[in-house]
């Protein structure tokens, strides 16, 4: 059947399997215990895409080549850009204005760039985050790389299109590469996800092979010589019964409930179930006595707007992990609706007024400049968004961020003129950071280096303002999830870490001598919360083959190290840890979030039973050595109450559960100042 307005067929089966994919998607990004295979129905949009276009194509081929690509590339330009667009945008404003800049948020504003070009699954394929990963997950334009994938195969389709209409030898050439093709993807991404390569998830290379199996079916169904092969599967038993075994393996698909390493496994099945399922009701008229049409209209309906639903239903999902929470019932049912209203106003004012009205008698290539300069003039609008959000977000984070952020007050000036500002340097021992004054002079403190995890660079302000009113340099050593001496073998247990602890220990041997101090700060107690979700006190805790006096000895050993270079130790004792991360529910309506439940703090008490044995075990490593002395941060960041609390006269100093924040910084900075004085007060 076609519509009166397009030569193209129209197929309500395909309408009836898109709503069953978006909805199962939809379901899995709820909820994914509701339905953990949800996943797969973005493989069932590629198998159906590779199919549509390509009939799409076949019905309206005519021309050259050039006017070939052209009028494909602006009809699914057509199809696809005005709705993003309009998405990107609204979306980039939303997330200005309710999410803070964060580890956690840092790649929401460029991915949205990058989805106005098509090319989001690049970066997302870029970063060290899987798509079944916390970042992607609280990232409201992850779902992009969907549509990344078929804008990318849409540039190289017409090419096999082209071969196909040629006819005769180019028509076996272009069977031969979509089989070649395909076949290599397939190969590709079963590697991928043989090695465990999460980019994999995102990329045309490994998705190809999808796509490629709708385009295949589409040239068979239509080839004059498969007639007599469709008349026979259109016999209604081997239809119903195809269609049928297609059916449950395609819902086994979505409620499977094996690991995420797996799901390439998953990507198959459902690749397979949906092209039976299309060619099992392909060019099926229905009858006037057929009820079926009338039972699945609701779906048929829900398949044509699938496109609006899928773009609005993530985003709205991540606003709201960010800002009430999506735990309770009332949450998922205002997230639910909400989706499907704007899906509803996308696909009634936007999807279809473009697909049908005057932009769409366009010429292609009008068409396509037109598209460019949108997307340009999006991504520049989203750019500035992100520069300037501080001015108008409704976050506290985001409005104050000289107190917030310790990366905000590491460029200090004097009423002298000195400045200090973080010099960054490479190298194999990780992220290497110096802090020196512009004016010479005499130090009035001693040279510190410093080495850890992500708590050595949260003291940059600390490290700075040491630097501008002592003179004396600051070099910082630091790598993200490495400890040194945390005294907890589960954290010092990978590989990666421990090559990164030697190589920073022999970049500081080489640079260390009398009076200097090394100050070790990292994470020594497990964690309540992270920047995502609350921790069970194990905090990841894994396996490994070193136990707790192991570890203590290969601290004690790393202690030695430093001393045998005339260098003395400053070792901080753990800072209070947190119930709940103050970046995420220091605003009003995030009071409902179910991360904010724990309260920004934690009771002294509980806080000082807990490091306790952390306190011991440094008393015991500094014993015996004048040259090793304990710096206790807890007596100006917890100072006696009731609670250790995340503010302090209002202002935080804890950024999340237990990174200092910059206005924290400040209020340690004299008490850090007098333990490295202090450190070499007997020289």
């Amino acid at each position: 059947m076609t519509t009166p307005s397009s030569p193209v067929a129209y197929f309500p089966h395909v309408d009836v399997l898109r709503a069953l994919a978006v909805l199962a998607v939809l379901t899995y990004h709820l909820d994914a215990r509701a339905l953990p295979g949800g996943f797969a129905g973005v493989d069932v949009f590629f198998v159906i895409s590779g199919f549509v276009v390509c009939h799409s194509v076949l019905a309206r081929a005519s021309g050259s080549f050039k006017a070939l690509a052209v009028a494909f590339v602006a009809r699914r330009l057509r199809r696809i850009a005005p709705p993003l667009f309009v998405c990107l945008t609204v979306v980039s404003l939303a997330s200005a204005l309710w999410i803070p800049p964060s580890w956690l948020s840092d790649d929401i504003p460029r991915t949205g760039r990058y989805a106005f070009f098509g090319v989001g699954n690049v970066l997302l394929a870029k970063g060290d985050n899987g798509y079944f990963s916390p970042r992607a997950e609280f990232n409201p334009f992850t779902h992009t790389w969907s549509l990344g994938v078929e804008e990318q195969f849409y540039l190289l389709f017409p090419l096999l299109l082209w071969l196909w209409l040629l006819g005769g030898r180019a028509r076996v050439l272009c069977l031969a590469l979509l089989v070649a093709t395909s076949a290599a993807s397939f190969a590709f991404a079963l590697s991928m996800h043989a090695k465990g390569r999460p980019e994999g998830y995102y990329l045309l290379a490994t998705r190809f092979w999808e796509l490629g199996v709708g385009v295949f079916l589409s040239l068979a169904l239509r080839h004059e010589a498969d007639v007599s092969t469709v008349g026979r599967f259109s016999g209604v038993t081997v239809r119903w019964g195809g269609s049928a075994v297609a059916f449950a393996l395609l819902v086994w698909t979505f409620t499977w409930s094996g690991s995420t390493e797996s799901a390439f496994h998953a990507s198959v099945i459902s690749a397979i179930a949906t092209a039976i399922l299309i060619a099992a009701f392909h060019q099926r008229a229905p009858s006037a006595t057929d009820t079926l049409p009338v039972l699945v209209r609701p779906l048929i309906y829900l398949g044509r707007m699938s496109y609006s639903l899928y773009l609005w239903h993530w985003p709205v999902f991540v606003l709201f992990r960010w800002t009430v929470g999506l735990s309770g019932i009332g949450a998922c049912v205002g997230a639910v609706g909400l989706s499907f209203a704007l899906a509803w106003l996308s696909f009634r004012w936007v999807e279809r007024p473009f697909r049908a009205g005057s932009f769409a008698n366009e010429r292609g290539v009008h068409a396509i400049a037109a598209t460019f300069v949108m997307a340009l003039t999006g991504a520049t609008l989203v750019r500035g968004m992100e520069l300037y959000r501080a001015s108008f977000s409704f976050s506290t984070v985001s409005r104050h961020q000289d107190d917030w952020y310790p990366s905000k007050r590491q460029r200090l000036v004097n009423d002298r003129g000195c400045t200090v500002a973080p010099e960054y340097l490479g190298g194999d021992a990780g992220k290497h950071i110096v802090y020196r004054a512009s004016c010479e002079g005499v130090a009035r403190g001693p040279r510190v280096f410093a080495a850890g995890d992500s708590h050595a660079r949260a003291y940059g302000p600390a490290f700075a303002a040491y630097a501008l009113h002592t003179g004396a340099e600051v070099v910082v050593y630091t790598h993200a999830g490495c400890p040194l001496v945390s005294l907890q073998p589960w954290r010092e247990a990978a590989e990666t870490c421990r090559a990164q602890s030697n190589a920073s220990l022999s970049s500081l041997e080489a640079g260390l001598g009398r009076g200097d101090v090394v100050f070790l700060p990292s994470l020594r107690l497990p964690r309540f919360v992270d920047q995502w979700a609350t921790l069970p006190m194990a905090d990841g805790q894994v396996a490994s083959d070193r136990t707790a006096d192991e570890t203590r000895d290969e601290a004690r050993a790393v202690i030695r190290r430093i001393r045998s270079t005339g260098a003395k130790v400053v070792l901080p004792l753990p800072t209070p840890i947190l119930k709940a991360p103050p970046f995420r529910c220091v605003d009003w309506w995030t009071q409902s979030n179910e991360i904010c439940a724990g309260g920004m703090g934690i009771d002294r008490d509980e806080f000082l039973a807990l490091r306790a044995p952390v306190v011991q075990a440094l008393k015991e490593l500094a014993e015996g050595d004048d040259g090793v002395t304990l710096f206790d941060p807890g007596e100006a960041l917890c100072p006696p109450a009731k609670e250790c609390s995340a503010f302090l006269n209002g202002r935080p100093l804890f950024f999340d559960g237990d990174h200092l924040s910059a206005y924290g910084n400040e209020v340690l900075m004299p008490h850090f100042t007098a333990a490295m004085k202090r450190a070499v007060a007997s020289e």
